[in-house]
């Protein structure tokens, strides 16, 4: 992993540098994701996140998870 040096502006945005925003290919307005652990920030880009939803649900590709959020729907509308 790569560390480049960044600012926060008076306005509290940080500027991701070219480097990194070429790399990535991160355009002006593109969406990011940002969360803070254990006292750092992770910005994840759009592709990186449906990646990892991608990876979470290719474990369940023997489960109808349409059938599977219908019953649990079902099981709410009962409940109440």
């Amino acid at each position: 992993m790569t560390a480049l040096k960044s600012y926060i502006d008076s306005n509290g945005r940080l500027a991701i540098p070219a480097k990194i925003r070429k790399k990535l290919q991160l355009k002006a307005g593109d969406e990011v994701s940002i969360k803070y652990k254990d006292f750092e920030l992770i910005v994840s880009t759009f592709h990186a996140n449906v990646e990892r939803a991608r990876n979470i649900l290719s474990k369940y590709k023997d489960i109808d998870l349409q059938k599977e959020l219908e019953i649990m729907r079902s099981e709410d509308v009962n409940r109440f």
